[in-house]
């Protein structure tokens, strides 16, 4: 059986690109469990993992010593796993669904129950596991509710998104200092025209947040949208039309 090349400049081209192809230089990747998870320690660690040095550090939803979920490190090669903190699911949070960022010796992250009103948080604790902070407790009001995304950090602030809650009860976008000074809800959804419920993390660029609603705006398929950092400018960058 014959191969017809009909663009004739191809041939040396492709001969050429054969010559480049080592014999027997393919190396096989090696798959490494790290740590596998008991209970004790964790369970279900649905979010990624933030790198620091040699470290790894991430999230459970649950497990744990009161099975509210853990922050834990892991070295690169599978030694020194430790579980940081376990939460108790209460003034603390439960359900831990996003993973974390790192600031100096500071993680951050989000619970999306427990708390002072059982519908999640916003916490810091240092890569030893000391210093756990509840940063902010959410009401369910119109501060939002059961935050399941990850935060950005900039400066000294927090943003992040929750799915519930707000003036309207579509979700908010929010803002809290990482001193505990201060939290602040930079836009609350409505639903109909602006979208609703974003469960998603948000992007920074200049003073502009941008982020996505599952739900909401003008065909109830959701929407893409940015606010400032001061909570002006709220725009409607797209609705979905699901089509």
């Amino acid at each position: 059986m014959k191969t017809c090349i009909k663009n004739p400049f191809l041939l040396p081209v492709l001969i050429a690109g054969l010559g480049l192809i080592p014999a027997g230089r393919v190396t096989a990747q090696t798959f490494t469990v790290l740590h596998s998870f008991t209970g004790s320690d964790g369970t279900f660690p649905y979010a990624g993992l933030v790198l620091s040095s040699n470290t790894l550090y991430g999230t459970t939803a649950l497990g744990g010593g009161s099975d509210g979920g853990t922050v834990f490190a892991v070295n690169t090669d599978g030694t020194g796993f430790t579980t940081r903190y376990s939460f108790t699911g209460l003034g603390d949070g439960v359900a831990l669904e996003a993973g974390l960022i790192l600031s100096g010796d500071t993680l951050y992250g989000t619970a999306t129950g427990g708390g002072s009103s059982g519908v999640g948080t916003v916490f810091a604790i240092n890569t030893d596991g000391t210093g756990f902070t509840t940063l902010h407790s959410f009401t369910g009001g119109s501060d939002g509710r059961s935050p399941p995304a990850g935060l950005i950090l900039s400066d000294n602030f927090l943003y992040g998104t929750a799915p519930y809650g707000g003036s309207s009860g579509s979700g908010t976008v929010f803002k809290v200092n990482t001193d505990v000074t201060g939290f602040m809800i930079l836009h609350s959804f409505a639903g109909p025209s602006d979208g609703a419920n974003p469960s998603a993390g948000l992007i920074l660029s200049g003073n502009t947040l941008y982020g996505t609603a599952a739900g909401g705006g003008s065909s109830s398929n959701g929407t893409v949208f940015k606010v400032d950092t001061d909570g002006t400018g709220f725009t409607n960058l797209y609705s979905f039309h699901g089509t």
